[in-house]
C-alpha cells in the first residue's frame, strides 16, 4: 500500500505531465509588449545588414493604443537615433520606449557603454574611436573608468557628473556613421535626439513633408560658434539619407584628423556641421528654428515668433513632461487627425494659460523667468525692488509689461509670457543651467510671481486666427 507522501508525489507527477502535454499542444502566446518591439527594429542586426522592413512592422502597434498611433504610418521612413549616457540611462530611456518609440518606429540607442536594456541593445558610440584615443586620451579617462567600474560590478549611475558629461562631444561623429552603417538608404530620414528631447511625431512628419528626402538635407535649430552655423543637438537634428551618406564618406576619409579636431572643440553638434561642410558637395544647415527648438513649455518665451508655427521638438524635458506632451499629442491626433499641425498656440492653451488662470495670475515661491527689466536694491533710479507691490506697480506702469517677479531686493519684469517653475523644484538644465538665476532658500520662500491676465488675453486676441494650411496634410 502506498503511503500518503507517496500518493502526493504520484498525483503531483501526473499533474505535471498533463500540464506539459497541454503546453506542448498549445504553446502560450508571446506577450504583446515583446511582439511589438522586435530586436530588428532597434538597430540590432547580425553583421552590417540594414534592418528588414517587411515583417518587423506587421504588428507594430500591438500592445499600444491604436488610436495613439493612427496617421503615423510614415514613421517607417524615419529612424530615431537617441544619444544618452550609461550614468543616466535608467532614469531617462524608459519613457521613450513607452512614448516616442511606441508606434513601431525604428530606433537605435547610443551611449558610452555597450549593454542590454531589457530587450533593447545599447550601443557604445565610442567603441569605433581609434585605439590611441580610447586608451590614452585624457578626455576618455572617464570612459575607461566607467568600463572598469561596471565590469567590477559597480553601478554606472555612481559616476554621474561633469566628467561623464565630458564624454558627450566624442559620441556625435561615430554615432552618425555607425547609424548609417546599420540603416543606410533603407530610411529616408535620420532624426538625432537626446534623452531629454521630446519630439511631436505628427509635427515631425508634417515638417519632413516640406523637405526633399532625395537631396542632402541637414536641418535643426541654428546656433553660431565662430563662423560655423550648426544644429543644436539637444533640440533635435534631421538628416536625409543622402546627407548621412555624405557625412559617412567625409568622416571616414580622414577619421584620425576629425578625432584630433574633436579634442580641441567644445561641442560634438558643431563638429557634425564641420564634417558636413567638408563633404562633397558641401552641406549647409537648413535653419529650422523655432519649429525645432531647445526650450520646455515652462521656459519658452511665448511670443509672435512661435505662436502660429508647429512645435516639432522640446528640450530639457523630464520623464513626466515627456509623458504629458505625448498624451496631449495623442489626444490631438485622435480629435483632429495626424495631418493637422499642433501649433505653439495649442500647447500654450493646454500647458501654460490654465496654470496662470488657476492661480488668478499670482504664485508664491515661483520664478516666472521674466527678464526684460531687472532691478536690485541700490538702484536709486527705480524703487521696484523694494517690495512685491512696488515691482507689480512698475510692471503695470509699462504698457508692454505682461508679468513680474519679486524676491527680497530683486525685481524682474517681462514683455512676453513665460510660465517658469516652483523655486523649490527648479529643474536642472544641463549645459544651459547658467542661463537661469539661482536663489537661496529664504529668497525662494518669500518670492512671488505675477501675470496680468487682462493684458495677456488682449495679446492673445491680437494674434488673430493662425493659418494652419501651410503645414496641413489631408488624408490623415
Amino acid at each position: 500500500m502506498l503511503s500518503t507522501p507517496r500518493i502526493v508525489l504520484v498525483v503531483t507527477g501526473l499533474l505535471c505531465l498533463a500540464l506539459f502535454a497541454k503546453l506542448w499542444r498549445d504553446p502560450p502566446a508571446v506577450p504583446s509588449y515583446l511582439e511589438s518591439t522586435p530586436l530588428g527594429s532597434h538597430g540590432h542586426f547580425s553583421g552590417n545588414a540594414p534592418a528588414e522592413e517587411s515583417e518587423t512592422k506587421g504588428d507594430a502597434y500591438e500592445g499600444t493604443d491604436a488610436d495613439a498611433c493612427t496617421g503615423l504610418e510614415r514613421l517607417k521612413d524615419v529612424v530615431f537615433v537617441l544619444k544618452t549616457g550609461a550614468s543616466e540611462i535608467y532614469e531617462k530611456l524608459p519613457i521613450h520606449l513607452a512614448t516616442t518609440f511606441a508606434c513601431g518606429s525604428d530606433y537605435v540607442i547610443y551611449s558610452d557603454l555597450e549593454q542590454q536594456f531589457g530587450v533593447v541593445p545599447i550601443h557604445d558610440a565610442l567603441a569605433s574611436l581609434s585605439h590611441d584615443i580610447q586608451d590614452k586620451h585624457e578626455d576618455l579617462a572617464q570612459y575607461r573608468l566607467l568600463k572598469e567600474h561596471v565590469a567590477g560590478g559597480g553601478d554606472a549611475a555612481e559616476l554621474k557628473g561633469e566628467k561623464s558629461w565630458g564624454l558627450d562631444k566624442w559620441k556625435f561623429l561615430p554615432m552618425v556613421t555607425d547609424a548609417y552603417k546599420r540603416f543606410r538608404e533603407t530610411k529616408k530620414w535620420y532624426f538625432f535626439m537626446e534623452a531629454d528631447t521630446y519630439v511631436s511625431l505628427q509635427n515631425l512628419l508634417l515638417f519632413l513633408n516640406t523637405l526633399d528626402e532625395r537631396k542632402p538635407v541637414f536641418a535643426g535649430a541654428q546656433v553660431m560658434i565662430g563662423d560655423t552655423e550648426f544644429a543644436h543637438g539637444g533640440s533635435g537634428v534631421v538628416l536625409s539619407a543622402p546627407a548621412v551618406k555624405a557625412f559617412n564618406a567625409s568622416y571616414l576619409s580622414d577619421q584620425l584628423s576629425w578625432e584630433n579636431t574633436v579634442a580641441g572643440e567644445c561641442c560634438g553638434d558643431k563638429m557634425m556641421a564641420d564634417v558636413l561642410l567638408k563633404a562633397d558637395p558641401s552641406i549647409k544647415l537648413h535653419t529650422s528654428f523655432p519649429l525645432i527648438q531647445g526650450e520646455t513649455p515652462a521656459s519658452l518665451d511665448w511670443s509672435e515668433k512661435h505662436w502660429c508655427k508647429p512645435a516639432v521638438t522640446w528640450h530639457h524635458v523630464d520623464a513626466v513632461g515627456i509623458d504629458k506632451l505625448w498624451q496631449f499629442d495623442s489626444e490631438w491626433r485622435e480629435a483632429h487627425g495626424a495631418g493637422e499641425p499642433t501649433l505653439f498656440e495649442d500647447y500654450y492653451k493646454s500647458f501654460v494659460l490654465p496654470q496662470i488662470r488657476a492661480a488668478d495670475g499670482k504664485m508664491k515661491g515661483w520664478d516666472n523667468l521674466a527678464q526684460d527689466w531687472s532691478f536690485r536694491n541700490g538702484d536709486d533710479d527705480n524703487p521696484a525692488s523694494k517690495s512685491a507691490k512696488a515691482c507689480e506697480r512698475f510692471c503695470r506702469g509699462e504698457d508692454h509689461c505682461l508679468q513680474w517677479f519679486w524676491s527680497p531686493g530683486f525685481c524682474k519684469a517681462g514683455k512676453v509670457v513665460r510660465l517658469g517653475w516652483s523655486m523649490k523644484n527648479r529643474p536642472g538644465l544641463g549645459s544651459a543651467d547658467d542661463r537661469i538665476a539661482h536663489f537661496g532658500e529664504e529668497e525662494s520662500k518669500k518670492a512671488v510671481s505675477g501675470w496680468f491676465l487682462d493684458r495677456i488675453e488682449a495679446w492673445q486676441t491680437a494674434q488673430g486666427v493662425c493659418d494652419r494650411s501651410p503645414w496641413r496634410v489631408s488624408g490623415n
